[in-house]
C-alpha cells in the first residue's frame, strides 16, 4: 500500500481510464442461442400471465440480492435459502429460518434497488450518475460501516461516507501481489459524467443488450467510485439492461466467483472486453433458463426439492475435461430425479435405470453424446405407469449427456431429453471440476418441468375413466 504522498500520486497517475462505447462495437454475442432463450422465455411468461411473471421475477431479485452480498462476503453463501427464495412465495424470514436479521436487512436493501433499476428499464429512463448514485444509497442503506486495510495489513471498520463520492481514492490487493488501481478521488466525478454519456449515446442504444450490461459494469468497475457496495452496484446497472431486454437480472451465484472475477479482471486488467461480454452471456442465459422453469406447474406428488448440493467430484478417469463435466451432469441429473420421484403420485409408478446404448433414432449435430466408459452407461430412462390402467400412449424419459463439437462454445455441455428434444446446456466453469449449485438448481427444476409434463396424461385419464363409469351407471 502506498505511504507516502509521492506514492499516492505515482499510484494514482497509473490509473487507466474505462474505454468508450466505441471500442465495444466489434464485440459478438451468440445471437442465434441468445434468440432462442429469450423465445423460450416470452412464450413461457406469455404462458403463465403477467401475475404469476411478476411473481417469478421478484423470487430472482431476491435470489440476486442474496448471492450478491454473499460475493462481496457481507455474509455467508447460504444455497438452501436461495433455493427457497427462488422456489417459493415467501417475503419474510419466519421462526424456522436461521439467517439473521442483519442479512435480511443487506440483502432487502438491495433488492430494491433491483427494484428500482427494474423500474427504470420498463420506463426508459436515462441512466445518469445521480440515478446510479441513488441505487448505491439504497443499496448500503442499511451499513453504516464498511472494511479498510491499514498501511500495515490490518483489517479496520471505518464511517461509510453517504451520498458521496468516494473521499479517498481506493485499492484492492491481488493475491498474487500488487494493486488494482481505480479512479482517483479526484476524477471521479467527471469519470462518472463520461460514463452517463457513455450510456446514453446512440452507439451505446445499437450494442447488444449483453454487452450493454457488461460494459456498464466494467466501466463501473474500473472506477470504482464510492467508498463501498461498487460490486454490488455494477452488478444491478448492469441487470437493468438485462431485465430491460429479456426481464432477468445479472445472477451471479457467490460459488461462481472464480470465473466471475476471472472475466471482470480481464475487461478491467487485460483489455480483453469479449471474455466479459462471455461471462454475462452465460449467466444471463442461465437465468432465462432458469426463469422459464420457475412458473412451471407441477404435479402433486413431485417435491420442490429444496435441497443444497454444492457439486460432487468426478472421476479422474475421464477422456477429456468436457466427457467427465458431461457425465458429472448426467450424475447430479441422476440424484436430482431420485430426489424429485422419492414420492410419485398415487397409483402411479416410476422407474429409473441407466441406459447402455444410445437411443433409437437419436442424433445430435453441434453435440455429441458422452458414454461413461467405466461403467457403460449412455443415459438414464424414467418408465412410468399407471396401476391397473392401460398402457400409456406417452412415450418415457431418456436423458443423455452430450459434449459440444464447437470450438470455444460458450455452453459447451449439455442435457437432452430426447423424446421432446429439450435441451439443458451449461457452461464448463459451472460443472468443472464441480457441479456448482447454480447449475443443480437449473437442472432441479428442469426435471420438474418435463417430469410434470409426463405425468399429466397418468393423472387425468384416470379420472376420465371414473366420470364414464359413473354416468353409465
Amino acid at each position: 500500500m502506498p505511504s507516502t504522498p509521492e506514492e499516492v500520486a505515482e499510484l494514482e497517475a497509473s490509473y487507466r481510464p474505462f474505454k468508450n462505447v466505441a471500442a465495444w462495437r466489434h464485440l459478438h454475442v451468440d445471437e442465434p442461442r441468445w434468440a432462442r432463450y429469450a423465445h423460450t422465455l416470452a412464450h413461457r411468461a406469455r404462458t403463465v400471465g403477467e401475475t404469476v411473471w411478476t411473481e417469478t421475477q421478484d423470487r430472482l431479485l431476491r435470489a440476486t440480492a442474496l448471492e450478491s452480498g454473499a460475493l462481496d462476503e457481507l455474509f455467508p453463501a447460504n444455497p438452501e435459502l436461495t433455493s427457497i427464495v427462488c422456489t417459493s412465495s415467501i417475503r419474510k424470514r419466519n421462526a424456522t429460518d436461521d439467517v439473521s436479521d442483519a442479512i435480511e436487512v443487506v440483502a432487502e436493501c438491495h433488492r430494491r434497488a433491483l427494484v428500482l433499476a427494474r423500474e427504470a428499464a420498463a420506463d426508459g429512463q436515462a441512466i445518469d450518475a445521480q440515478f446510479m448514485a441513488v441505487l448505491q444509497d439504497v443499496i448500503t442503506e442499511s451499513q453504516a460501516t464498511y472494511t479498510v486495510t491499514t498501511e500495515q495489513g490490518i483489517d479496520v471498520e471505518v464511517e461509510l461516507p453517504r451520498r458521496q463520492y468516494k473521499l479517498v481514492s481506493n485499492y484492492l490487493v491481488l493475491p498474487e501481489g500488487g494493486l488494482t488501481v481505480f479512479a482517483p478521488a479526484g476524477r471521479v466525478a467527471a469519470e462518472m459524467t463520461r460514463l452517463a454519456a457513455e450510456l446514453g449515446s446512440a452507439e451505446f442504444q445499437l450494442l447488444h443488450p449483453v454487452i450493454q450490461a457488461a460494459y456498464a459494469h466494467y466501466a463501473l468497475t474500473a472506477i470504482h467510485p464510492f467508498a463501498d457496495g461498487n460490486g454490488r452496484l455494477a452488478r444491478t446497472v448492469a441487470s437493468l439492461f438485462l431485465m430491460r431486454s429479456v426481464g432477468v437480472p445479472l445472477l451471479v451465484f457467490a460459488d461462481q466467483w472464480p470465473s466471475y472475477y476471472q472475466a471482470l479482471g480481464a475487461a478491467t486488467q487485460a483489455g480483453d472486453a469479449q471474455a466479459l461480454v462471455d461471462y454475462v452471456a452465460t449467466v444471463a442465459i442461465a437465468a432465462m433458463d432458469l426463469a422459464a422453469n420457475l412458473p412451471a406447474p407441477r404435479s402433486p406428488g413431485l417435491p420442490r426439492g429444496v435441497r443444497s448440493a454444492s457439486g460432487r467430484q468426478r472421476s479422474q478417469a475421464a477422456r477429456t475435461v468436457l466427457d467427465e463435466a458431461a457425465r458429472g451432469l448426467l450424475d447430479a441429473l441422476s440424484s436430482e430425479l431420485r430426489e424429485v420421484l422419492v414420492s410419485p403420485p398415487r397409483g402411479v409408478r416410476v422407474g429409473i435405470a441407466d441406459t447402455r446404448t444410445s437411443p433409437a433414432g437419436h442424433v445430435e449435430t453441434a453435440y455429441r453424446t458422452v458414454p461413461d466408459a467405466a461403467t457403460g452407461r449412455y443415459g438414464i430412462r424414467i418408465a412410468i405407469r399407471v396401476e391397473g390402467g392401460e398402457e400409456p400412449t406417452g412415450p418415457d424419459l431418456e436423458f443423455v449427456a452430450l459434449a459440444s463439437e464447437l470450438p470455444g462454445d460458450l455452453l459447451p455441455i449439455a442435457l437432452r431429453e430426447t423424446a421432446s428434444n429439450e435441451l439443458l446446456e451449461v457452461a464448463l466453469a459451472d460443472a468443472y471440476p464441480l457441479v456448482l449449485e447454480p447449475t443443480t438448481l437449473r437442472i432441479r427444476l428442469w426435471v420438474q418441468r418435463l417430469l410434470t409434463g409426463a405425468l399429466r396424461p397418468f393423472l387425468s385419464a384416470p379420472a376420465r375413466r371414473r366420470t364414464m363409469r359413473r354416468q353409465r351407471a
